[in-house]
C-alpha cells in the first residue's frame, strides 16, 4: 500500500474507504503496531470520522475482520474454469493460500484468537462453518454428515488453518504450489479414513483420489 496521503473521499463513501485503508494495514503489521492517527492520515479524513463510524480502533478492527470474512467466503465459489471436483478443491486450496499470504497479520489474528476474543471467535467460527459446508456440498451430501465425517471435515479446517499459520509464522518457506499439493493430499488421506464406513462418499472420495 502506498503511503502517500489519498484523497479525501467522498461523503457516503468515507466508512468503506477507512475499512479499504484498515484493512490493508492491518494485513501488514500487528494490531498493537497501527494507529488511528495513521488509519485516519491514510485515508485522507479527520480522526473525528473514524470515531464517528467505529467508535474506536477495535471497532474498525472488527468492520476490518467482517469483510475479510466475506472475502474469505467469496473464495469458495467455483470458477469458471473449475469443473472436476479435484479442481474445485485445489482451487479453494490455492485461492485460501494466496489469500493468506497477502493478509498475513489479518489472517494470523483470525486463527490466533482461541478464546481470547468472544466477537473474534464468532467470525472465525464462521469462516470454518463455510469451509465444512464447501466440503459437504463437494462430497455431494444433501444431508447432515455422520459424525465421523462431520469430525473429519472440521479436522480438514483445523487442518488448513495450523498448515497456513506455521507457513506465515516461518515466512512461507515452502512453495505455495507445494504447499497446495500437501494439502490436498492431506485431505484426501483424511476422507479416504472416513469413507470406508461410508459407501455414500466413495464415488466423489474416489475422483479425489485418483487425482492425488
Amino acid at each position: 500500500m502506498s503511503s502517500e496521503k489519498r484523497t479525501a473521499p467522498p461523503r457516503g463513501q468515507r466508512r468503506a474507504a477507512l475499512i479499504e485503508v484498515a484493512a490493508d494495514l492491518f494485513a501488514l503489521k500487528p494490531y498493537d503496531e497501527i494507529y488511528i492517527s495513521e488509519i485516519a492520515e491514510a485515508a485522507g479524513v479527520a480522526h473525528g470520522l473514524l470515531f464517528y463510524h467505529f467508535k474506536d480502533k477495535r471497532g474498525l478492527y472488527l468492520a476490518v475482520l467482517e469483510q475479510a470474512l466475506d472475502e474469505l467466503i467469496e473464495l469458495h465459489r467455483p470458477r469458471d474454469d473449475e469443473h472436476t471436483r479435484e479442481q474445485r478443491m485445489r482451487g479453494l486450496l490455492r485461492r485460501h493460500i494466496e489469500y493468506r499470504r497477502a493478509h498475513v497479520h489479518t489472517m494470523l489474528a483470525f486463527i490466533r484468537a482461541g478464546g481470547q476474543d468472544p466477537e473474534v471467535d464468532e467470525l472465525f467460527e464462521r469462516a470454518r462453518r463455510a469451509g465444512a459446508e464447501f466440503v459437504v456440498d463437494l462430497l455431494g451430501l444433501t444431508t447432515e454428515p455422520p459424525p465421523r465425517v462431520r469430525v473429519a471435515i472440521r479436522g480438514i479446517m483445523g487442518m488448513l488453518d495450523e498448515t497456513t499459520l506455521d507457513w506465515l509464522t516461518h515466512d512461507c518457506d515452502v512453495p505455495a504450489a507445494e504447499l497446495e499439493n500437501l494439502v490436498y493430499d492431506a485431505v484426501v488421506a483424511i476422507l479416504v479414513t472416513v469413507s470406508s464406513a461410508h459407501p455414500e462418499l466413495g464415488e466423489a472420495v474416489a475422483e479425489l483420489h485418483a487425482a492425488a
